[in-house]
């Protein structure tokens, strides 16, 4: 199925993203996660609020615009959203 804005996919760490933006050209989409929650859930970090967009590839792997020197994620990020049944065209 061809992914467009306004799908709800599930990221590794067990939450709901939704998707707000698909490039035109396919090659990846934006994608807030936790939407709608507002200092409802407390985590290890403290307060897990929704997400500023987060950038995703088509494979659904989270990347972050601004990066340097991050670690590797071996077993993938939990942020990372699940792909199965979508694509990008």
């Amino acid at each position: 199925m061809k992914l467009t804005k306004g799908v709800l996919l599930i990221a590794n760490g067990g939450w709901e993203a939704i998707v707000i933006w698909v490039r035109a050209d396919r090659q990846g989409f934006y994608a807030v996660h936790r939407h709608g929650m507002l200092g409802g859930q407390i985590g290890i970090q403290g307060v897990h609020d929704e997400s500023n967009p987060v950038y995703h590839w088509p494979d659904g792997t989270a990347h972050a615009d601004f990066s340097l020197n991050e670690p590797p994620a071996y077993n993938g990020h939990p942020a990372d959203l699940d792909m199965e049944g979508y694509e990008l065209r």
